[in-house]
């Protein structure tokens, strides 16, 4: 009887031993998995969404006579972010971007091209479920036409 105890107890440690050895061992393993799986899960990669969620997000509307809109979701794993991309005739350009987008003011201007970018404001002036940042390129085309890229992004 006394031996049948010693053996039990001593197949419960060698056990036990071997137990917390497999934990021991595979924990790092398993949260290695997880932050693997995590950083795969947010790849940071463009997906497609609709327009009206970037200039949403970039606290404007789109403007008038936009065409050939198309719209990108680049959210990543510490910032998020859209970006817009369209065509808009010349004329008036810059007062038609800055109406559609309050937020914004030119800065520079260099032959082909215009850049835009928002205004220095407070966070507390800023909707929470705006962008911090915008950004707006403009390259002018050959045929009276301008392409606009609108970047919208937190960090």
């Amino acid at each position: 009887m006394q031996d049948e105890r010693v053996s039990a107890r001593r197949r419960w440690f060698k056990w036990s031993v071997i137990a917390l050895g497999v934990g021991f061992v595979l924990s790092p393993v398993v949260c290695l998995a997880l932050v693997v799986s995590t950083f795969a899960a947010v790849d940071g990669s463009a997906k497609r969404v609709g327009c009206s969620e970037v200039v949403e997000f970039a606290g404007a509307s789109m403007p008038a006579q936009a065409t050939g809109a198309s719209c990108t979701d680049t959210n990543s794993l510490m910032d998020r972010g859209c970006t817009a991309e369209f065509r808009m005739p010349r004329a008036d350009l810059a007062d038609r971007l800055t109406a559609a987008f309050p937020r914004v003011r030119p800065v520079e201007t260099y032959g082909p091209w215009l850049r835009f970018v928002n205004s220095q404001e407070a966070d507390g002036t800023r909707p929470q479920v705006q962008a911090m940042f915008v950004e707006l390129d403009v390259t002018y085309e050959v045929d009276a036409a301008a392409l606009v890229r609108v970047k919208a992004f937190d960090v």
